[in-house]
């Protein structure tokens, strides 16, 4: 039986996440005793009075498109080992895109042990980041800025603010809550991350940069800026720890180019197929799309979505004035493209564009005469999650 999670639920729950993620049992004794459990959010199975597995969707608020939406993270996916290879998680994961649904969350993210495990349920890779390891005399050049200064969790919401500027460029990140920030700064603190701000001539903030020192490595997994000169700022100051460290390993978005102000672009790097994604609601989320160019016209998309039926149809777009509106058909109705919700789900989030799905394809095309307003409809455009759950 599908169900919410209960209170007297709470020990089983924790023993079997407990369990499946190695966490020990002081780790069940700590969850029980000290973790809130939330009941409306986690989803279980009970199996002969007893939960058998559980998924818990987290609720995110995330970037999409300049604006935020709600999103649903899938985070501690979990069975006992005797419950397994019977479709509990399918049922349980099935039953979620309807929880989520109900709730308002246009869109999923989650982190994968396997992306052909989630992928037969709907999620699709969405999300790369790329890492970059070079010596620390490589940031000699780069130039100093006018101070710096640490900031901690006192200066939440200036960092708040700055990091809001920085993210909402991207699709897919996410809008930290009070709760989020309080909790990052607790790990801060307990695993030694500085953060410090740089500033410029005018007292305004022009970089920010959360980073540790390890094995004579300065690792830095966020650095937001503004502009590429405070971003060179950012990376005087690390500079100044050439006394610590011997180099510096940062983390990015896939398509930032830093290699190219680089005295030496060779160097370690690497792109790692990080968090998938998905569209719970496909109508809701094609009119979040914001249209990059002026275009007027119609088409007619297919889509295959097995566990959620209400996107299994055909989807009339019509732009007009730069605005799009979605019109749900039956599905007998003629069509231009056809997809499955996982490459639908890409093309939404700009992971992929529409030449690109069709030169791939990953999409079918009906009506080569609609391929123009496709491509231009379904364009790249920077996606990053940062957020780990």
């Amino acid at each position: 039986m599908i169900r919410l999670a209960k209170t007297e639920d709470k020990e089983r729950y924790y023993t079997m996440l407990s369990y499946c993620f190695n966490m020990g049992n002081a780790s069940i004794e700590n969850n029980v005793k000290n973790q809130v459990f939330p009941t409306d959010e986690i989803i279980v199975n009970e199996v002969n009075g007893e939960i058998s597995s559980s998924v818990h969707v987290v609720p995110f608020m995330m970037h999409f498109d300049q604006k935020t939406y709600p999103m649903g993270g899938i985070a501690g996916v979990s069975s006992f080992p005797e419950s397994r290879d019977h479709g509990g998680i399918k049922e349980i994961l099935t039953y979620s895109l309807q929880y989520m649904k109900e709730k308002g969350m246009i869109f999923s993210a989650l982190g994968p042990f396997s992306f052909e495990f989630y992928r037969k349920y709907g999620w699709e890779w969405g999300f790369v980041f790329q890492k970059l390891k070079l010596p620390i005399q490589d940031l000699a050049k780069t130039k100093k800025a006018h101070h710096y200064q640490s900031l901690s969790k006192k200066d939440d919401e200036i960092v708040n603010l700055f990091r809001k500027q920085y993210a909402c460029k991207f699709n897919g990140s996410i809008d930290f809550s009070l709760s989020i920030r309080e909790n990052r700064w607790q790990n801060f603190y307990q695993n030694f991350t500085h953060c410090y701000a740089a500033y410029d001539d005018s007292n305004q903030i022009e970089a920010i940069a959360f980073f540790r020192i390890e094995n004579r490595t300065l690792i830095c997994d966020e650095l937001y800026f503004l502009s590429e000169t405070g971003r060179q700022h950012m990376l005087h100051l690390f500079y100044t720890h050439r006394s610590q460290v011997d180099q510096v390993e940062l983390l990015l978005p896939k398509d930032d180019n830093i290699r190219a102000t680089l005295p030496n672009p060779r160097i370690q790097y690497w792109e790692w197929a990080n968090m998938m994604f998905r569209v719970v609601c496909v109508k809701e989320a094609l009119q979040a799309m914001q249209l990059k160019e002026n275009n007027k016209g119609k088409l007619r998309l297919k889509v295959h979505d097995a566990q959620a039926d209400w996107n299994n149809q055909i989807f009339e777009l019509i732009i007009e004035n730069n605005h799009l509106s979605v019109i749900e058909l039956k599905k007998q109705s003629s069509y231009d493209f056809e997809m499955d919700i996982q490459r639908l789900s890409q093309l939404i989030l700009g992971f992929i564009d529409g030449k690109e799905a069709l030169q791939l394809e990953l999409v079918t095309c009906k009506n080569v005469r609609k391929e123009p307003l496709f491509n231009k409809i379904f364009q790249k455009r920077p996606t990053m999650l940062w957020h780990m759950f």
